[in-house]
């Protein structure tokens, strides 16, 4: 075939080994894919050179980068466990007492018991901590209704306030424990390239038939800064398999 540029991604499709789904993206940054052979050179005699030369270990690499999180990158690379349950948030607000009370922005979901008031001194920005009563507070103290509705005296209306709380709702949590282990997958990127010559489109794709995740995740938050995450994939010495009969480590295959 004729040679091409490599210009551009696709479509990344991570699969268990039994087949089922478990990652696409179609966002791709980049798809690293070195591929390195290294001899051992066996030396005797005066000569400078290697009068033999060994096959060492396959040393190829490959990295994938994405512009966006996803719990599946997280369980790929590093061995975490992605559910969907019942979600707990730490949460914090600033507002102001008021005539008919202050409503928490989460306040229908409220964990009972969590919230902490706390009076904001305007020259100091020291905390005072109000407690919580049932009903007729003092200015030392508030009430909160089970749909997170604050009141305190009218000595305190218009009063500047800190409220931690939790709150909880249905969610997705990635956990990570200290004797994790990601577990192989297959890893296809699906992609197009220009035949120059004619300047039709050419389709490709890259197989890995058994990778295994590993490296840095990074899940950084950082102002105004869109992050990037980069996985790592080792290869691995995949089964034989009907679609795989010959035990192929990697495939690249082009329609030309």
């Amino acid at each position: 075939m004729r040679p091409l540029v490599f210009d551009g991604v696709g479509t990344i499709v991570a699969r268990n080994l039994d087949g089922t789904i478990k990652y696409i993206e179609d966002k791709v940054t980049k798809v690293n894919l070195q591929l390195q052979f290294d001899w051992q050179a066996v030396m005797g005699g005066d000569s400078g050179y290697a009068f033999h030369y060994t096959a060492g270990d396959l040393q190829d690499k490959v990295s994938i980068e994405v512009p966006r999180f996803s719990p599946a990158i997280a369980d790929m690379s590093q061995g975490g466990e992605t559910v969907r349950k019942s979600v707990e948030y730490d949460e914090t607000e600033i507002s102001f007492l008021k005539t008919g009370g202050y409503t928490l922005i989460y306040g229908n979901k409220l964990i009972a018991g969590s919230d902490e008031v706390y009076i904001v001194d305007e020259d100091t920005d020291e905390l005072k901590q109000l407690t919580r009563v049932a009903s007729t507070p003092t200015d030392e103290q508030y009430t909160i209704t089970s749909e997170g509705k604050i009141e305190s005296t009218e000595a305190n209306n218009t009063k500047k306030i800190r409220v931690m709380y939790n709150w909880m709702a249905e969610g997705t949590e990635t956990s990570f424990k200290g004797t994790r282990r990601p577990t192989p997958f297959k890893l296809t990127h699906r992609f197009e390239l220009i035949d120059d010559k004619t300047g039709n489109s050419i389709q490709c794709q890259v197989t890995i038939h058994k990778a295994l995740g590993g490296g840095t995740l990074d899940a950084s938050q950082e102002r105004k800064k869109p992050n990037t995450t980069t996985m790592d994939l080792q290869v691995m010495d995949p089964d034989i398999s009907p679609k795989n009969p010959k035990g192929h480590a990697m495939s690249i295959i082009f329609g030309i």
